[in-house]
C-alpha cells in the first residue's frame, strides 16, 4: 500500500506537470517562459515530454505489477468473504461487539426464529439460520458488493496503466533503439529509408499541413526537439477543399475540412467532413482539425527601394514557403517567407502615441507604445525574413491596409532582428489613394538634388521678403542634407552641438516648421514631376506632410534596402491535421469507469453483519442474544441499528 501510494503520488505531481506545460513544444517557446537559465534544466529532467520519459513509464509499470500482484493476492479472499455469512457459534462472542443486546421471550423459537428472519430481510438483509441443540443462529448480511469496490479500484489502475502504456511511444523508442530506426533533421530535404517507421507501430502522435488539391499518405512524428520519424498510413488523405468563416471582427470563427479517404488495400473511397471537435476515425488512426496555414499561395509583389532616386516599385512574383531572390543596388538578397495572412485583426495599441503635433518631432521615438489596447482589422500580411548574402537576417511583417492612428491612416511594417523580440513598427502615413506612393516619392526626392533645389527655391519665394537668397538656399539644402542623411535624431545632434541649453527648444521648433515647409514643398515638386497635381493647402495636407518627416526619420533605422508591398495574392489554404492512433484510449476509458464504479461502490456501500442467537433457558424462555458490525461506525448505520434493534424487540 505504501508503494502504491508513494507511486501515484509521483505519477499525479507528474501529469500536473505536464498538464500546466505544454508539452512537445519547440526549445524556443520554453527559453521565453522559463528564461535562459531554467529551460534546460527543466528539459533535462524530461519536463517537456512526461508521459514519454523513461522514469514516467518506469513508474507506470512498476505500479503495474505492484497493484496486480495486491489484486491476485486478495481478490480470492474478498470474492470468499463476499459468499460466506461468518457464522458466530458462541454467544459470547457478540457480548464483546460494540452494538449488541440480550433479552428475554415467552415466543416459541420456531416463531421468533421466522419473524427475526422477515424483519432483517425488510431491512436489506440476506438471512441464513442454522440449528443445534443449543439453539437457533441466525448470520445476516448485507452490502457485500462493498468488496467489488476494492476490486474494481485496483483493476482500474491497472487497466488505466496498461492504456498509458499502450498508448506511449515505447513501439516507436524500440524501433529506434533495436530495430534500426533513425530519427532525421526536421530540416532535411529527403526522407531517409531508415526514418519510416514500421506499418505496425503501435501507437503515435503527430501533425501533417495539407494543401487544397493535395494528398498525404503519412504524418511526420516528432522525436525529440530536433529530429522526426515518419509514419506511413493505411489510406490516402486528399483535401478537397478547406473552408473557414470569420466573426465581423475578423477571427476565426469556424474551419473545416471536406477530404477524400481511399483505402490502400481495397482502394474504396469515401468522403467526409473534418472540423473542430468532430475527428475523422478510420482503420484506427483519429483525424484531428488542428489548425491551418498557408498552403503556398501565389504572392504578387512591389519592392520598393529604400535608398536612391527611383520612387516607383519593381514587380515580382512569389510564392509562400519558395525562397525569393532579389537584387537590389547591385547586392544580392534573399526573401525566406514565414507566414501569409489575408485576414488579420491586431492589436494596435502598441502603435499608438499622442497625435504627431503635440510632440516635438525632434523626440519621436522609434517605438512609441500604447496604454489600451485597440484591436483592429488590417488586412492581409505577409511575414518574411530578408537575408544577405552573409547570411545575416532581419524579420519582417507588413501589412497592407491603412489603420488610423493619431488620427492619420497609416500603413505598418514590423520589423525585428531575434525571433525571441516583439515587433517594432514603422508607420507610413497613407496618401489619398490609400498606399505608400506619396512617402516613396518624398524617399526619393530626398536623394534628388533637381528636385531638392527647385523645392527649396519654391519654398523660399512663399516666405518672400528676400528669403530667396543664396544664403538661405545653402543654408536649407545644408539642413535637408542632414535629414536625408541621419533624419531627426541627427538634426537633434547638431542643435546639442552648436547651441547652448536655453536656446535648443526654441531653435527646435523653428528648424522643424521650416524642414516640414521644405518637405511639403518637395513633395508636391516631386507629384508634378510624376505627372500628378500637387497637394491641396490646408492643415490636412500639412499634417501629413509631418507624419511624412517623422515616418522618413524613423526609416532610416528599417534596416532593410527594400520595402516588399503585397499587391496581390492568389490564396492556397492549407489544413493541419493531428493524427493519433491510441489503441490504449479504450483501456484507458474503460479503466476511468471502472475507478469510478469502485470509488461509489467503496462510499456508499457498507458492509454490515448481524448475527442473533436464540437459546431456551431453565425456565422455558427463550434467551435472544443479537450483535452488529460494520467496516465503518458511521451515524447511518448508528441509526439502522437502533431501528433493527427495536423490530427485533418488539417481536416479544
Amino acid at each position: 500500500m505504501r508503494l502504491a501510494i508513494s507511486l501515484l503520488t509521483i505519477l499525479a505531481i507528474a501529469s500536473a506537470v505536464g498538464t500546466m506545460v505544454k508539452q512537445n513544444e519547440p526549445m524556443i517557446n520554453y527559453v521565453n517562459q522559463f528564461g535562459a537559465f531554467w529551460a534546460p534544466w527543466f528539459g533535462s529532467l524530461g519536463l517537456y515530454d512526461v508521459y514519454n520519459q523513461p522514469w514516467f513509464l518506469v513508474i507506470l509499470v512498476i505500479l503495474l505489477i505492484s497493484t496486480s500482484i495486491c489484486l491476485i493476492r486478495n481478490t480470492p479472499k474478498m470474492l470468499r468473504d463476499m459468499r460466506e455469512f461468518k457464522n458466530h457459534n458462541r454467544t459470547n462472542t457478540l457480548l464483546h461487539l460494540h452494538e449488541h443486546d440480550r433479552w428475554q421471550s415467552t415466543e416459541s423459537v420456531q416463531i421468533l426464529t421466522h419473524s427475526a428472519a422477515q424483519i432483517l430481510q425488510k431491512h436489506g438483509y440476506q438471512v441464513r439460520a442454522s440449528k443445534n441443540a443449543d439453539g437457533v443462529y441466525l448470520a445476516a448480511k448485507r452490502g457485500r458488493y462493498n468488496r467489488l469496490g476494492y476490486i474494481f479500484t485496483h483493476l482500474a489502475i491497472i487497466v488505466i496503466c496498461i492504456g498509458g502504456l499502450l498508448d506511449s511511444e515505447l513501439s516507436i523508442r524500440a524501433q529506434v533503439l533495436l530495430f534500426g530506426k533513425q530519427p532525421f533533421s526536421n530540416v532535411a530535404t529527403q526522407i531517409p529509408d531508415n526514418g519510416i517507421l514500421s506499418n505496425d507501430t503501435l501507437s503515435y502522435r503527430g501533425n501533417v499541413s495539407v494543401s487544397e488539391g493535395k494528398t498525404v499518405d503519412y504524418v511526420l512524428l516528432d522525436y525529440d526537439q530536433n529530429t522526426q520519424l515518419v509514419q506511413k498510413l493505411p489510406f490516402n488523405l486528399h483535401l478537397d477543399k478547406f473552408t473557414i468563416d470569420y466573426y465581423s471582427t475578423g477571427m476565426p470563427k469556424r474551419f473545416a475540412s471536406d477530404v477524400s479517404v481511399q483505402d490502400k488495400t481495397t482502394g474504396e473511397t469515401f468522403k467526409q467532413t473534418i472540423e473542430v471537435n468532430h475527428p475523422l476515425r478510420y482503420k484506427g488512426v483519429a483525424i484531428y482539425q488542428s489548425s491551418f496555414t498557408d498552403g503556398g499561395s501565389s504572392l504578387k509583389l512591389g519592392l520598393y527601394p529604400m535608398t536612391g532616386t527611383v520612387s516607383q516599385p519593381a514587380m515580382a512574383d512569389a510564392v509562400m514557403f519558395k525562397n525569393h531572390q532579389i537584387a537590389v543596388a547591385g547586392n544580392e538578397y534573399t526573401i525566406e517567407w514565414r507566414e501569409f495572412k489575408a485576414i488579420n485583426v491586431e492589436d494596435i495599441s502598441g502603435t499608438v502615441t499622442k497625435a504627431a503635433q503635440d510632440i516635438s518631432p525632434l523626440a519621436h521615438a522609434m517605438r512609441p507604445t500604447g496604454m489600451e489596447k485597440k484591436f483592429e482589422s488590417l488586412g492581409p500580411s505577409i511575414q518574411f525574413v530578408l537575408r544577405d548574402k552573409t547570411g545575416q537576417g532581419v524579420e519582417f511583417r507588413n501589412y497592407t491596409s491603412p489603420v488610423t492612428l493619431d488620427s492619420q491612416a497609416v500603413i505598418l511594417s514590423g520589423v525585428r532582428t531575434n525571433p525571441d523580440e516583439d515587433f517594432r513598427y514603422l508607420r507610413i502615413p497613407a496618401d489619398g489613394e490609400q498606399s505608400i506612393g506619396d512617402f516613396m516619392r518624398l524617399r526619393a526626392a530626398l536623394s534628388n538634388s533637381a528636385l531638392r533645389d527647385r523645392a527649396i527655391r519654391q519654398y523660399a519665394l512663399t516666405l518672400g521678403g528676400g528669403a530667396d537668397t543664396e544664403q538661405f538656399v545653402s543654408g536649407t539644402t545644408k539642413m535637408l542634407d542632414v535629414f536625408a542623411q541621419g533624419g531627426l535624431g541627427q538634426l537633434g545632434q547638431l542643435l546639442e552641438r552648436d547651441l547652448p541649453e536655453q536656446q535648443r527648444d526654441q531653435m527646435a521648433s523653428s528648424l522643424a516648421k521650416a524642414l516640414a515647409g521644405n518637405l511639403w514643398e518637395l513633395l508636391n515638386v516631386a507629384r508634378v514631376a510624376e505627372g500628378l497635381k500637387p497637394l491641396p493647402d490646408n492643415e490636412q495636407s500639412r499634417q501629413f506632410a509631418r507624419m511624412l518627416m517623422v515616418s522618413y526619420s524613423d526609416s532610416l533605422e528599417y534596416g532593410s534596402p527594400v520595402y516588399v508591398q503585397l499587391q496581390g495574392f492568389e490564396q492556397v489554404q492549407a489544413s493541419v491535421f493531428q493524427m493519433t492512433r491510441s489503441p490504449g484510449q479504450f483501456w484507458v476509458y474503460l479503466g476511468s469507469l471502472m475507478l469510478v464504479l469502485g470509488t461509489l461502490a467503496m462510499t456508499f456501500i457498507r458492509e454490515r453483519r448481524l448475527w442473533l442467537h436464540i437459546k431456551p433457558n431453565e425456565h422455558g424462555e427463550q434467551v435472544l442474544t443479537v450483535a452488529a458490525s460494520s467496516t465503518r461506525r458511521t451515524f447511518d448505520y448508528l441509526s439502522q441499528w437502533q431501528k433493527v434493534l427495536a423490530d427485533l424487540r418488539g417481536m416479544g
